[in-house]
This record gives C-alpha cells, structure tokens and sequence, in this order.
C-alpha cells in the first residue's frame, strides 16, 4: 500500500511539474519581443556566392587588359556587390523593424517591414508549437524557450531568435 501511495503522489509532483512548466512557457511568450538575429541558409548561401563572385571578378579586372571586358566585368561586379549590399540591409531593416506582441487574450500583432498585421495565436504546450492566424493565413513553428530569448525553429537550418522587448 505504501508503495502505491508512493507512486501515485510521485506521478502527482511530476504531472504538476510538467503542466507549470508547460504554462510557465505560455505565460512567458505574452508580451513584446523583437528579433535579435536570424539564421537562414538562402542568405548565406547567396552571400558566400557573392563573395565568391566579387572576388573572382576583382581577379579578372587586375588579370585583363582588354578594355571592353575591363568594362564589362566591373559593371558586372558593381551589380553584384549592389546585390550583396542591399539583401544585408534588408537583412538588417527586418531585424531593426521586427516587433511582435503576443497578449493573454490570444490576440498577435506584428510590426514589420511591409506594416502591421494583426492575428490570434495558441501555443501547443506539449509539442512545443506556436500557431499564428492572420489574414486567414495559418502558419505554425516549433518554439524553445531560454530565459528572455525564443528561438522560432522554422526548419532543421533556419531561425529565427526573438528577446523580450520594452518598447
């Protein structure tokens, strides 16, 4: 008898452990945040092929005397480093702009580059996944939490790392 006393309050204390754990995570995702990096592959690898491109280009401009492919290749570098340039500032603005906004009722809104949007959400508390609706739209990502930062794990390569917000 004792043993199954035992056993029933253990079971008690872990099922109690694991549900405010879960609803610790709820809680903690209502309020601001904003995006402290993100992490996806497209960008890398189009940037390593830009790098790769630029200096190949640049070794071709020393190398050639030709003044007609002198020309061309250079116009052919200052797109491509146009290209770079501007998919980093893009970069950049959508981590500057970036605010979400998570309310106990349920409601989202997200400040971004192209305005606002705003939507319901809900957190699958046992698999980890936040849902979002807006403008009809569902969209559903695998969430971890550590202290004040959520990392949105969109796929096994690509992220995307929030911290609390004040403003």
């Amino acid at each position: 008898m004792k043993k199954s006393v035992f056993g029933i309050m253990a079971f008690a204390v872990i099922m109690t452990s694991a549900n405010s754990c879960a609803k610790h995570e709820k809680d903690q995702l209502i309020g601001k945040w904003r995006i402290a990096s993100v992490e996806f592959q497209q960008f890398k690898q189009q940037a390593m092929y830009d790098e790769q491109q630029i200096a190949m280009l640049q070794d071709s401009i020393k190398s050639n005397t030709d003044t007609a492919k002198l020309s061309r290749f250079q116009r052919i570098l200052d797109n491509t480093q146009k290209r770079a340039e501007q998919m980093k500032q893009q970069q950049d603005t959508m981590i500057a702009k970036s605010r979400w906004e998570f309310m106990s009722n349920g409601d989202f809104k997200a400040s971004e580059m192209q305005g606002e949007n705003k939507g319901i959400w809900s957190y699958d508390e046992e698999k980890g996944i936040l849902f979002t609706i807006i403008d009809e739209r569902t969209s559903s990502v695998h969430v971890k939490f550590k202290a004040d930062t959520m990392v949105l794990e969109l796929d096994s390569l690509n992220y995307m790392k929030f911290i609390k917000s004040t403003d």
